[in-house]
């Protein structure tokens, strides 16, 4: 009986990619958007490192982003673990909101915010002081 050939140790090689910076982040994020051809809805967004540098934070300039960006997500973080070397790569995306004001309802609030905006309606109105009925 001949004994089994012996196994080479393959030696463990660990590779450790270089911290991402916020300039490679960036040229990442237009690559990726370039290949994915993304570049429209990719430019709606800023991206910048996350505290970490385990993360980055995806932040939205449109109000669309979010929901667009949605189906599109593990495909460009693929591409950008892949440019950077960091296979644990996560991402923060952050939705715009856009505030809305109070709306005035009463006639009187309405003449009020008016009053505000031009003094002179105070002498309008003194010559029709009906004029809100």
């Amino acid at each position: 009986m001949t004994p089994p050939p012996a196994v080479k140790e393959q030696p463990i090689v660990h590779v450790e990619a270089k911290p991402l910076s916020q300039e490679d982040l960036e040229r990442y994020w237009h690559e990726t958007a370039e290949e994915l051809k993304l570049a429209e809805l990719m430019s709606a967004a800023k991206v910048r490192l996350g505290e970490n540098h385990r993360t980055i934070d995806i932040e939205a300039t449109e109000t669309w982003f979010a929901n667009d960006f949605r189906p599109h997500r593990i495909e460009v973080m693929e591409q950008l673990r892949k440019k950077s070397g960091m296979p644990m790569l996560d991402c923060n995306v952050i939705p715009l909101f856009v505030s809305k004001e109070t709306i005035i309802y009463t006639a009187e609030e309405k003449y009020r915010a008016m009053l505000e905006r031009n003094p002179s309606l105070g002498a309008m109105r003194k010559l029709f002081p009906e004029i809100d009925l």
